[in-house]
């Protein structure tokens, strides 16, 4: 159980992990196949965001498209859990089944030495829910077990979860039904399983939100990075990767020091932290460069949107970039009154947010 904690703790972060944890999980609960799943949860339907199989004839393809074929619609059970609202009480537990088998149209799967009372009972179901997923287990599941030849294996299997959020399905096939021994190991396992999971998919997470990020930041239309808070930059617009190039070494002095300056005391100037759960804090930087103009429109739009003359101040701040505990300090009042005018401003403009009003700003 320490080598494969060890193993769970020391693979680096963004690498193919799973796969190699569920080689080492194979030997050490001396099983035939090994899985590993996730499902996304689309407003129709389910879909697996990952799949990977040790043991199993099928390469990794194809598993991916039996799964996900497999999936039921949303809101409904894939065996005994729905993967959208996986019950309580088989939240990180790890649990034994009996083999599917052939008999009584394929619903059976009992489980195996889970204590007292009935089935569904320690599966957190009703007993109706409970009959309708034994319905349920002759339809999706059953076939992919046929399609995977898992029908007569035993299973032991965990639902990882964080909260009420399942972030996949590890678990076990064999032949010979898995001991009471052998559960209480993947149990001891299920922790580090779910601290792994959960950094994958926050990993997973930021890659889909990187191009999101990257449109975003192009509509700038100044040079922007995001960084570490040693000035490491990560992901820069094509402003930011023009200018850096010119004189990167200068630049990454700049950014070091407006991540540790008051703001608006620097020629560059940043956002407060980028916080992601079990990931290091990132900042968003942003060279304001050369100004705008924005005294030659703003006696206009003064009028035309009915601003008061301290909106009109915060509002030329606004569209130069500063942040709002900037413009308190230019203005000499409290960060709170700020935010008030600016939503004023973004009520008056008809926008929804402050990249909208600077943009209109500039266009109307």
């Amino acid at each position: 159980m320490q080598e494969l904690e060890g193993l769970l703790e020391g693979l680096e972060p963004g690498s193919e992990a799973l796969p190699t944890v569920l080689a080492a999980l194979r030997g050490a609960l001396r099983a035939e196949r090994t899985a590993a799943y996730g499902v996304d949860v689309g407003p129709d339907r389910y879909h697996t965001a990952f799949v990977h199989g040790v043991g199993f004839p099928q390469p990794p393809s194809v598993l991916t498209e039996l799964f996900d074929a497999a999936l039921p619609p949303a809101g409904s059970r894939f065996g005994y859990f729905d993967p959208a609202r996986p019950p309580l009480a088989q939240r990180n537990r790890a649990m034994r089944f009996s083999p599917l088998g052939i008999s009584e149209p394929l619903r059976a799967l009992p489980i195996t030495g889970e204590g007292e009372g009935p089935l569904w009972e320690r599966l957190g179901l009703t007993e109706a829910e409970w009959e309708h997923a034994r319905t349920q287990l002759a339809g999706y599941a059953s076939n992919l077990y046929r399609q995977l030849g898992l029908e007569h294996l035993a299973q032991l299997r965990v639902l990882v979860c964080e909260g009420d959020m399942m972030l996949g399905w590890v678990g076990a096939f064999r032949a010979e039904p898995f001991t009471e021994r052998e559960q209480r190991l993947l149990q001891a396992l299920t922790p580090a399983i779910q601290r792994r999971m959960a950094m994958d998919r926050r990993l997973r997470e930021a890659g889909l939100l990187g191009p999101a990020l990257g449109a975003a930041l192009e509509v700038l239309g100044r040079p922007a990075w995001v960084v570490t808070f040693s000035g490491r930059v990560m992901h820069a617009n094509k402003a930011g990767q023009a200018r850096w190039e010119q004189d990167s070494g200068a630049l990454a002095a700049q950014v070091r020091a407006c991540l540790r300056s008051p703001p608006g005391t620097g020629p560059l100037f940043s956002s407060g932290p980028l916080r992601t759960q079990g990931l290091p804090d990132h900042y968003l930087v942003l060279d304001p460069g050369p100004p705008m103009e924005p005294t030659s429109r703003l006696p206009v739009l003064t009028q035309r949107w009915g601003l008061t003359a301290r909106e009109a101040q915060v509002l030329e701040h606004v569209v130069q970039g500063e942040t709002n505990k900037a413009i308190a300090l230019h203005l000499g009042c409290a960060e709170r009154t700020v935010e008030v005018h600016v939503t004023h401003l973004l009520n008056k403009a008809q926008v929804e947010s402050r990249s909208a009003l600077i943009s209109r700003f500039f266009q109307s």
